[in-house]
């Protein structure tokens, strides 16, 4: 589909931001709380500001977005140009005759609105990509050979100001690079990586580099035994930092069978002088599940076992909306739910509310949730693991998946061996989750039913997951999905049995709402405490 957006319409857009002195001496300023950047360098990235309304859908509407209303909120704006043409590639063929006037010269194929104000989420138009576009991928020349793929639109604009060379940004904030983009950079022969300076920001730049090739990438990573290091771009033009020596600094991954102290010495200092960053991606729902596990951690195998009908299934579906907007890109194999059932169960937990027959609030919600990393293997019943497993490989290749569910075993093993031979099978089949786990650094979690024998038996401890001893001894995490009391249908806990980062072990509580499918953390029902959680040492921790 050709180019989209009216060269009018950008143009006018840049003109409003260029006009509005408020908001470029935000951007453009040199004092505390501004961003340092220079007029020319917005102008030429065509940023610009939109004036939308607070009652929108998710729609952005870009011909009525350029003109001030006293009840419209003021957005900056964001072009996505072209990956198959730059401007002096359309400005030659308008020369030749081929473009009409009023085409697009600047390419521009998709825009991003974000509120400068925090009232509401990020926009886009068109909604969904119909011509791939990375902002910034205009400043690029054909004869250009070196480029800085930065995580934000602030940073592209930092780096680009700061060091000359064309700077772009990921298309999401969630550290994903599409397929269409690896192809976009296929003509460069360097490329600096430079995303956030954190534990996600450093694993994602490994993936991205051996997906773009580790020869020809090169990581910006702040030298590590100095103090004050900047985040990414942006904070290191606010900080005044040497661009020229981030770059200077900037290392190849190593081959990854190949490794000495040296090559682990950054991430060791790393970890040891940033321990709340490496326990992992924190949940915002449930406390309860940072105080236990602390967070959610790259090559990690993480067992989720409950009773039948104890709402396992709608746990995991809330813990991955809740890690997704995060920033946590997230597969899921659900081999039990069809998917049109699960994903009606996540839209309504995502909106907190039940959207049954409300066509408007569907279309609402419905835009925000496709917004979301969120993808699903069509495999439903039994399914080869060897072929769920290569799927999963295509999946983190491509969609940069750092999340897999796989839900559940017993669904995806069935009609897979009789006797002894299911559970070789299953035995199997977790040894290879958890091999993929460790090589692509990427958490999964897999649902195991219990013994039916212990199902009636009380709660449910690490002995009463279905199957071989294998099972709990290759996970890093066992969690149980208990039921609380006797009359109480709707409190229920989930314990911590097996832990493997730290120890800890523990209950946390929370409660059912069945209108919006939904799930909240409460506090422990006992009157001795108001704690919501209970936390104790496993044995191994207190040797």
């Amino acid at each position: 589909m050709p180019h989209n957006i009216s060269n009018k319409i950008i143009e006018k857009l840049v003109q409003n931001l260029q006009s509005h002195n408020d908001i470029m001496a935000q951007l453009c300023g040199t004092r505390k709380g501004q961003l340092g950047l220079k007029p020319e360098v917005l102008r030429a990235y065509l940023v610009g500001l939109a004036h939308i309304s607070p009652s929108h859908t998710g729609t952005l509407e870009l011909s009525k977005a350029t003109e001030p209303g006293g009840s419209l909120e003021k957005y900056l704006v964001f072009p996505r140009t072209s990956l198959a043409q730059t401007p002096l590639e359309h400005f030659q063929q308008q020369q030749k005759g081929h473009l009409r006037e009023n085409d697009n010269i600047f390419g521009a194929v998709r825009v991003k609105a974000i509120p400068l104000k925090d009232s509401g989420d990020e926009i886009y138009e068109p909604t969904t990509e119909i011509t791939p576009g990375l902002f910034g991928f205009h400043m690029a020349s054909p004869d250009c050979t070196q480029i800085i793929l930065a995580g934000r639109e602030m940073d592209a604009l930092a780096a680009y100001q700061q060091t000359g060379i064309p700077a772009v940004s990921l298309p999401g904030g969630s550290y994903q690079l599409p397929l269409n983009a690896i192809g976009a950079l296929d003509r460069f022969e360097k490329i600096y990586i430079w995303l956030d300076d954190n534990c996600q920001g450093h694993d994602a730049a490994e993936k991205m580099a051996k997906k773009l090739g580790i020869d020809r990438c090169l990581i910006v990573r702040p030298t590590m035994h100095k103090a004050n290091r900047p985040m990414n771009a942006s904070e290191a033009l606010i900080t005044k930092a040497s661009f020229q020596e981030l770059l200077d600094d900037a290392k190849p991954v190593r081959h990854e069978q190949i490794m000495d102290f040296s090559s682990l010495r950054d991430a060791v200092f790393y970890e040891v002088m940033n321990p709340d960053q490496v326990k992992g991606v924190q949940s915002v729902c449930f406390p309860g599940f940072n105080q236990t596990l602390k967070g959610l951690r790259p090559g990690e195998l993480t067992v989720l076992t409950g009773p039948t009908g104890v709402g396992k299934t709608t746990v995991l579906s809330q813990l991955s909306l809740d890690f997704c907007q995060s920033g946590v890109s997230t597969l899921w194999g659900s081999f039990e739910v069809p998917n049109v059932r699960l994903v009606s169960r996540m839209i309504n937990q995502f909106a907190k509310k039940d959207l049954t027959g409300n066509a408007k609030g569907f279309e609402e919600w419905g835009q925000k949730f496709e917004r979301l990393p969120m993808y699903f293997l069509k495999f439903h019943g039994s399914t080869q693991p060897s072929t769920v497993l290569e799927t999963m490989k295509h999946a983190v290749y491509a969609y940069d998946v750092k999340h897999v569910i796989i839900d559940n075993l017993q669904f995806m093993m069935s009609m897979q061996g009789r006797g002894m031979d299911k559970y070789d099978a299953q035995d199997q089949a977790i040894a290879t989750f958890r091999q993929f786990a460790t090589n692509e650094q990427v958490h999964v979690t897999v649902v195991v039913h219990a013994r039916k024998e212990q199902q009636s038996q009380g709660p449910l401890d690490i002995n009463s997951v279905f199957g071989s001893a294998k099972i709990t001894q290759e996970a890093d995490n066992v969690i149980a999905i208990q039921r609380y009391g006797k009359t109480d249908n709707r409190t229920r806990y989930f314990e911590v049995l097996k832990n493997r980062f730290d120890g800890t072990l523990g209950k946390v509580y929370y409660r059912y709402d069945p209108k919006t499918i939904s799930i909240s953390q409460i506090e422990a029902p006992r009157k001795s405490s108001s704690r919501d959680i209970e936390i104790y040492k496993s044995a191994d921790s207190l040797k």
